[in-house]
């Protein structure tokens, strides 16, 4: 990261001046560190958060692996099985093993709308999960694989577009040059940071690769600068 940072201060020297007036320090990671999610249950969740306020989103993903998961110890499972309200509602997302490609392929889409998923977002699972059960995709594959095939796999699953696909390179696999195009606040920031005007269709996707040429090979952390300068919760925050 120290690396990052130097050469963005000097390739950049605006940047270089939202650097010095972040008092954050960068949390978008470039290594992973084994600790994260894998690959298939990183996506799941972004399928489940999708257009929906954190919160909300938290409490459906807690229904579902109260429906579907399996808890990580005697505890939970006896909170789980308790009469005491108070017993089952202090548990959280983290008490529970998500369930595995196969079953979740093999789940009922009326059963998972019941627990407050949407029809399109149950079937959307259901895919995520063929395609790691079938082996199209894999922890291993998708670690691989550079960022352009990444993509390309991950969009022609239904229910997954490129601000997924990107957001999954930049904080899933730490990869260090993803410019998430689509994301509205960076293209904000961008059109502020390199004073170019801002419309709906302004600026284009090559306009802003153009204009992010000067931060490769760290475009992801130049981008969570880019968040920062208009102080926009990241996804490494939002979901902590």
């Amino acid at each position: 990261m120290d690396e990052a940072i130097r050469f963005l201060r000097d390739t950049d020297p605006k940047l270089a001046r939202i650097i010095d007036n972040t008092a954050e320090k960068c949390s978008m990671a470039l290594q992973r560190d084994g600790k994260s999610d894998t690959s298939y249950i990183s996506l799941c969740q972004s399928i489940v958060y999708q257009q929906l306020a954190g919160k909300a989103a938290e409490a459906i993903l807690l229904r579902f692996l109260k429906r579907y998961g399996t808890p990580k110890n005697p505890a939970v499972k006896e909170a789980l099985s308790s009469e005491s309200s108070s017993a089952a509602s202090s548990l959280t997302t983290k008490d529970f093993i998500f369930p595995s490609a196969e079953q979740v392929a093999s789940f009922d889409v009326d059963e998972m709308k019941a627990i407050g998923l949407g029809q399109r977002k149950a079937e959307y699972l259901k895919e995520v999960a063929m395609n790691f059960s079938n082996g199209t995709l894999s922890e291993e594959l998708l670690a691989t694989m550079p960022d352009e095939e990444v993509s390309r796999a991950l969009v022609s699953i239904r229910g997954i577009g490129q601000w997924t696909a990107d957001m999954f390179l930049m904080f899933h696999l730490k990869r260090p040059n993803v410019l998430p195009t689509l994301d509205l606040a960076v293209r904000k920031a961008m059109c502020q940071h390199f004073g170019v005007p801002f419309g709906k269709k302004t600026p284009t996707h090559d306009q802003m690769v153009t204009l992010g040429e000067i931060w490769e090979p760290y475009r992801s952390v130049a981008t969570w600068y880019m968040w920062r300068s208009l102080n926009t919760v990241t996804q490494d925050k939002s979901s902590a």
